[in-house]
């Protein structure tokens, strides 16, 4: 059956299967793929509500897409949401904003940035009040930026880094992610000028982060509709979060964590008067108590043992588990409540067999000492970012060897591993472990090796160990050390290039600043790189130089002088133009 053929049978399709199969599928694909295909095709993408994210993609599909807007002006009114990122894709959000101004995307619902620099705001500052449309707008990763800007009047999600000085915009937000504040801050500013807020997600609530005013407030706001209370990083007393809740009594779903020194935090009895007294409707309650005070065994299983009283296990079906060890206690609820987890050798676990505790764990850390056959306590089901590191107290110089695929197949599933990072203190002389690793990691594209270790990983694949999978598989890679180059030398950097031809993104150290025309030659695939060149000594000529030798080449950079002996490049280039 020849192409037209098996297109001919997929237009068979009814229109509402046809638009469900898309779903499926990558937005930008579906374009390149089927528009103007044929006329049926073409009405029934432009049929279709738009999700638009660039985070992470080449500079070519973007360069592609942005064209496509510019020649079908009409496809902006089918765009529901727009992510935009300057993480790895340095310049994104800039160029995308001189070209296409946000008012312009009449039905656009939600928006996405990623890392915004200042030199965006003055745009940002001329479009966003006009998005009548806008109901949702998230500033992520931002953290040195204060929009002095007012707010469409229909938004009703925000995320930003920080409260800003004037919210008189805030009334119609319902929900809201801040990701550092004081409690004086809720209290005096944003219970009063978001009096509508039903959800609240604060990253790190701390007493030591201040108002760019007097942070010492007189007059206090409860925040009556508020029902879902999230904070990630609780460091106050439990006394103080007694009179936060005095102003959030409405709260139906609490979740809290944080690192205590204060005993009352962990104390179920306290819990329970506060809970009984203050919190009528609570009804989902997650926590992680990390205790980092007495560790007194003894002691500590006394305090866990009040978590399991009919309070919490029958009236309200709260079930919590502990962790114990020299550095740490944990004591929290299940299942657990954060989507990463770091598990030490030492750890002595309570935990209920009938429950799935780590489902929610994508994000693991494992200590070497922890990885054994009988690890059965522990099991990370979905985790797809996964690194592996010695204790710090055992790094005497000696070298350690990685565990064995099955000890590591009784604590995580391998098959959902997109991520694998290991550190400098293992030896790879058991090259069956990477091969194996690879096979029994099928959706495996991103690795992060210490600088160290290059060198055995080149030699592995030297015999052919890997038996190409490194070449098919691996698609970003890390191998970056500060003030180590990654590759000393030139035929290194040569059988890297060989080993790693798929690679698209790539951060790494460089000593000679040639080196990076070799790897925009030897890498055809290479679309994001990070390199930090050591012991510039003319940064002038540097930047002449790098300027000068891509000049033909479509991409966008940034020079950052950021340490004595290290320079940073961030590149992002659309590898079609050699």
């Amino acid at each position: 059956m020849n192409v037209s053929q098996m297109i001919m049978k997929f237009e068979l399709f009814p229109d509402e299967i046809l638009i469900e199969i898309l779903k499926y599928l990558n937005l930008f694909d579906i374009f390149y793929s089927f528009h103007y295909l044929n006329d049926h095709f073409n009405q029934l993408i432009r049929s279709i509500p738009l999700h638009l994210n660039f985070k992470s993609i080449s500079k070519s599909t973007f360069d592609k897409f942005c064209q496509l807007l510019k020649l079908n002006p009409e496809i902006k009114n089918q765009v529901y949401s727009l992510e935009l990122s300057n993480k790895d894709t340095f310049g994104q959000i800039e160029m995308f904003l001189s070209i296409f101004p946000l008012n312009e995307f009449s039905y656009l619902h939600s928006l996405t940035l990623i890392q915004l620099e200042k030199n965006n705001i003055e745009k940002l500052t001329s479009m966003l009040p006009f998005i009548s449309g806008l109901h949702s707008c998230y500033l992520i990763d931002s953290d040195n930026i204060i929009l002095p800007i007012s707010l469409p009047s229909n938004l009703q999600t925000l995320s930003l880094p920080t409260l800003q000085l004037t919210m008189n915009n805030f009334f119609s937000i319902t929900n809201l992610s801040i990701s550092i504040c004081s409690i004086a801050q809720l209290l005096s500013q944003l219970f009063r000028y978001a009096p509508m807020l039903k959800y609240l997600k604060v990253q790190n609530i701390s007493q030591y982060h201040t108002w760019r005013r007097n942070d010492s407030f007189n007059i206090t706001y409860k925040a009556i509709h508020l029902e879902q209370l999230i904070i990630l990083n609780f460091e106050y007393k439990f006394k103080d979060f007694e009179k936060l809740i005095k102003h959030t009594s409405n709260i139906i779903s609490l979740e809290l964590c944080g690192c205590f020194d204060d005993i009352d935090m962990i104390d179920a009895n306290q819990w329970e008067h506060l809970i009984t007294n203050s919190l009528f409707r609570l009804d989902i309650f997650k926590f992680i108590f990390n205790f980092i005070g007495k560790n007194d065994k003894k002691y500590i299983l006394e305090k866990f043992q009040q978590f399991q009283r009919d309070f919490w296990l029958v009236k309200h079906h709260w079930y919590t588990e502990y962790s114990l060890s020299k550095h740490f206690l944990l004591i929290y609820t299940v299942p657990y409540m954060l989507d990463y987890y770091e598990l030490y050798f030492d750890t002595n676990r309570y935990w209920n067999q009938s429950l799935n505790t780590f489902d929610k764990v994508t994000n693991l850390t494992l200590y070497v000492e922890t990885i054994k056959e009988e690890s059965y306590r522990y099991y990370f089901s979905n985790v797809t970012s996964l690194t592996i590191f010695p204790l710090k107290q055992f790094n005497n110089g000696t070298n350690l060897y990685l565990p064995t695929i099955n000890s590591l197949k009784t604590l995580v599933n391998l098959s959902n591993l997109i991520h694998f990072g290991i550190s400098l203190k293992f030896k790879l002389d058991d090259r069956s472990f990477l091969l194996k690793l690879l096979q029994e990691s099928p959706r495996l594209s991103s690795m992060k090796i210490d600088a160290h270790l290059v060198q055995e990983v080149l030699f592995f694949d030297y015999y052919g160990t890997s038996d190409g999978h490194l070449k098919k598989m691996i698609k970003k890679m890390d191998i970056y050390k500060y003030g180590y180059p990654s590759i000393k030398f030139r035929w290194d950097l040569d059988r890297f290039c060989q080993i790693f031809s798929n690679i698209e993104q790539l951060k790494c150290t460089l000593v000679e600043q040639n080196d990076l025309l070799f790897l925009f030659r030897y890498l055809p695939k290479l679309s994001i790189l990070k390199a930090y060149i050591l012991y510039l000594k003319d940064h002038i000529y540097f930047q002449y130089w790098f300027k000068k030798e891509t000049s033909k080449l479509n991409l966008l950079y940034q020079i950052k002088y950021t340490h004595n002996h290290e320079t940073e490049l961030l590149v992002w280039i659309d590898r079609k133009i050699n």
